[in-house]
């Protein structure tokens, strides 16, 4: 069992202390986010020990910021499913305006005494001058979801608590309130986090319906006002078929030469749902460049029912994939060569997910084929017409990787080239980015990624104009991120943007099928050599290939392989000696190995009885929930308590229980 003082919550605590005894130099400041948060709550007038007495608003004031977000606090609206899902965790729901006066709050009863102890209560000011770093505030601050945990609160009296924030819009993008759950520090929880994010969509989805309200009974000029506001592409339609109005984004994707007769092709019958305005999948029944497209439909109605729609293009169309190009996105995924359970289930978790356009975080060691991975995903994907941009972020370093990435105009630096670089977010537009070496990012490139990942603009290098760029983000490290999360070496809240999904890569030796994949990569070097026959391997060869430990995973075994079958030519097939290193005493590896793979088992099993519960399962191997998430993220898991299962086979019903596992706290 690790000491407690090697916990993130005991790492944060202790750099709290130093930032306020001034041991903390400006250089270790800017390059930690949560350094930069606290060193604001200063600047502001915060104190860690807090105000005597809390900053309450008059009813009055409170009210008038309240009018706004009426909407949102009507029995069946969404605050309210919110809060109420979030008691049964023990947290706190929370609605708050644009300045930090919270407005409204739903108390999970176990909680209530703190929240009134952390002041908590309606018309109290969360700002960062009044509170320092807090959900409410810093979301306030940086208009972007906050998780704010335990030390990482400004205010010593808010360190036994956990804050999710996030920021609530209006139809033209002005924030216009905060959501956020509070509860114990000790029940920290992603899902609450995520939870956050998506009630605070669902609340802006709302906020513009009633907007549309509004406008349509002022008339139709009014809502087209609003359409033309929409950063992504939409189109106004009336109950009649006519496209009264389609907006810049839109008509970006019509064939311009075709434009009048393309839009003259919709219809209020094949684009608005006349149910529901729910998600649904357009039919062969829409023009070419609408097939496949996703849409959400908004009814618009005035005092004589619904007159008319607003229609969102949720994904861009897709080309026509040919079957040359279903032949390719086949070919992709049966590039990743294997038959090792951990690596198949990893094959079909990226198969799964490769269509959804979520980000991917791949977490594995050098070498086990994270760039072979996000090529097949992009294959697979709805964007495989676009280009595929890799980026090694680990070779290149401060304002060198933001040129590289963001781009530079003319002249930004000393060496720049004459007309500037376009970068690599440019690049992949439309496309996929390939981030590898993710963990290597500096601060200041980390936050421009973290803007261009809010709403897909940045700025080069060097240049005050705004440019976007539509691309799917996938990134790969070979780091633990934790310990830079704690340290606020890496920003929580760019991680958990980064992390839609989490696909974890075992090392080779790890891997039960070296065999296998040594037979795959030599008969691909005999095709790339027009050699007729591949080279077989001795016995004794086989040996050394499953018990060497493979420090550089498939990459090096390649190398070997290839380096042998060089030396073996006009041989039948490679013997030991033309292997190039000799072999290790490999005993304590392959007991290692073992027991890793007993350990990854059990957990396995006992996630599968839990049922998605993480105490039960926590219970069943007889460690700590927090044992249970480092052991997670050490063998690549996803946490079940913040998506839905994606293993697809259960257990096998005759498995019995592990018993307690004293060994896996490590």
């Amino acid at each position: 069992m690790k000491n407690s003082t090697d916990s993130p919550s005991a790492a944060t605590e202790q750099i709290w202390t130093r930032f306020l005894s001034g041991r903390c130099s400006g250089d270790e400041i800017e390059n930690s986010p949560i350094l930069r948060r606290w060193d604001r709550s200063v600047r502001l007038g915060a104190t860690a020990e807090g105000l005597a007495e809390p900053v309450v608003v008059p009813d009055s004031q409170r009210l008038v910021a309240l009018e706004p977000l009426k909407p949102l606090l009507t029995a069946d609206a969404p605050f309210e499913a919110f809060a109420s899902s979030l008691a049964n965790a023990g947290f706190c729901g929370i609605l708050s305006s644009a300045d930090g006066v919270v407005l409204a709050r739903r108390i999970a009863e176990p909680f209530s005494n703190r929240m009134t102890e952390a002041r908590l209560i309606e018309g109290a000011l969360w700002n960062e001058a009044s509170r320092g770093t807090n959900g409410i505030g810093t979301a306030v601050a940086e208009h972007l979801p906050v998780a704010v945990v335990g030390f990482e609160h400004f205010e010593k009296r808010n360190h036994v608590l956990c804050c999710y924030a996030a920021p609530i819009r209006d139809v033209r993008g002005r924030v216009v309130g905060v959501l956020d759950a509070t509860g114990p520090a000790r029940d920290a929880s992603e899902f609450a986090f995520a939870s956050v994010q998506a009630a605070a969509a669902a609340m802006e989805s709302v906020l513009r319906a009633r907007a549309y309200d509004a406008s349509i009974s002022g008339g139709l000029f009014a809502l087209e006002a609003l359409l033309a506001k929409l950063p992504h592409a939409a189109l106004l339609i009336e109950t009649t078929g006519r496209v009264r109005r389609a907006n810049e984004p839109l008509l970006r994707l019509l064939p311009r030469r075709d434009e009048p007769q393309e839009l003259a092709l919709l219809s209020w019958d094949g684009l608005v749902p006349t149910a529901s305005p729910r998600l649904r999948e357009s039919d062969a029944a829409l023009p070419s460049w609408l097939r496949g497209v996703r849409l959400e439909v908004e009814p618009v109605s005035g005092p004589d029912g619904a007159i008319a729609a607003i229609v969102h293009l949720l994904d861009r169309p897709p080309a026509r994939t040919s079957a040359r190009g279903r032949a390719v996105v086949s070919q992709a995924f049966a590039a990743i060569v294997g038959s090792d359970p951990a690596l198949m289930a990893a094959r079909e978790h990226a198969e799964r997910f490769a269509r959804s356009g979520l980000p991917i975080l791949l977490q594995a060691e050098t070498g086990t084929g994270k760039e072979l991975f996000a090529r097949a995903i992009h294959a697979g994907s709805r964007r495989a017409h676009g280009p595929f941009v890799p980026v090694n972020c680990g070779s290149l370093t401060g304002t060198l990787l933001e040129s590289e990435l963001f781009g530079y105009s003319p002249g930004a630096f000393t060496g720049a080239a004459g007309g500037g670089r376009m970068g690599k977010l440019a690049a992949a537009d439309q496309g996929t980015l390939f981030m590898d070496e993710v963990a290597e990012l500096s601060p200041t490139a980390q936050a421009m990624l973290l803007r261009f990942l809010d709403d897909g603009t940045y700025y080069r290098v060097g240049e005050a104009e705004e440019r976007h760029s539509d691309v799917r983000l996938i990134a790969a490290t070979c780091r633990d991120l934790t310990p830079m999360l704690a340290d606020g070496r890496f920003r929580s809240d760019l991680f958990y943007r980064l992390r839609g999904v989490t696909i974890g890569l075992p090392a080779l030796r790890e891997r039960s099928d070296r065999r296998e994949l040594t037979e795959a990569i030599l008969a691909g070097f005999a095709r790339r050599n027009e050699q007729t026959h591949a080279l077989a391997v001795s016995p004794a060869a086989a040996r050394w290939v499953d018990h060497h430990s493979w420090p550089g995973n498939v990459r090096e075994l390649r190398s070997a392989l290839e380096y042998a079958a060089v030396l073996a030519e006009g041989a039948s097939r490679i013997e030991r000696w033309h292997l190039p290193i000799e072999a290790e005493p490999a005993r304590a590896g392959e007991l290692e190995g073992l027991r890793t793979a007993a350990e990854r088992s059990a957990l396995q099993r006992a996630l599968d009885r839990a049922n998605g519960n993480m105490s039960d399962a926590a219970r069943q191997l007889g460690v700590a929930r927090s044992t249970l998430y480092r052991m997670l993220d050490r063998f690549g898991l996803r946490r079940t308590d913040e998506l839905p299962r994606l293993e697809t086979e259960p257990a096998p019903a005759e498995a019995p229980a592990p018993g307690p596992l004293t060994n896996l706290s490590a």
